[in-house]
């Protein structure tokens, strides 16, 4: 027998052996929309926050993906990548609802101020309203604006549960610790 009819009756003729080895070892890789905020690079990081400010925008206005992306120096199809919060309607790509694009965000909890990891966008988006009733109450002093957040609490990615300060006087010990950047003279007057 010679090694041509062997290598036939092998089945390897065509590299089948090798064609199937590779297909089972090729790992598909995590997009950016699905990696948790610690183990991003910081450029990964940088094309997140931008993707974020599109989508973000985008759900605010009517204007179309394209022009929103190139304001902010990013391209649509990266936008579309990164965040798989798109869908593609009437020839359109128009934002969904809300998405699942685990986020860094900071809120005040038992009289201090903590960073929590985050999953959804509408938690996001209570967390914002949370901050601009604080923002309203350290303006105008309106203790009202924090009633609506006394007995809310939200859940972070790992599952744990956390409430937001409403205590006033919390409140306005969290603002007084947060330190302001300095402004220094570069040229001498």
């Amino acid at each position: 027998m010679s090694l041509i009819q062997e290598y036939f009756e092998q089945g390897n003729f065509w590299g089948l052996e090798t064609m199937k080895k590779s297909r089972t070892s090729v790992r598909k890789r995590k997009t950016i929309h699905q990696k948790s905020w610690s183990t991003l690079t910081p450029r990964q990081k940088l094309l997140r926050k931008k993707s974020l400010q599109v989508l973000s925008e985008a759900r605010k206005s009517r204007e179309s993906l394209s022009k929103i992306a190139k304001k902010n120096g990013i391209s649509s199809s990266t936008v579309i990548h990164n965040t798989n919060a798109f869908r593609k309607t009437r020839r359109r790509w128009s934002a969904k609802r809300f998405d699942r694009i685990p986020r860094v965000m900071k809120i005040n909890e038992k009289g201090r101020e903590v960073s929590i990891q985050i999953n959804d966008s509408r938690t996001a988006a209570l967390i914002g309203r949370y901050h601009n009733a604080v923002k309203l109450f350290l303006n105008n002093g309106d203790k009202k604006t924090l009633r609506k957040f006394r007995r809310k609490k939200i859940k972070d990615i790992d599952g744990n549960l956390h409430s937001f300060e409403t205590n006033p006087a919390s409140i306005i010990e969290i603002n007084e610790r947060i330190e302001e950047p300095e402004f220094y003279e570069l040229y001498a007057t």
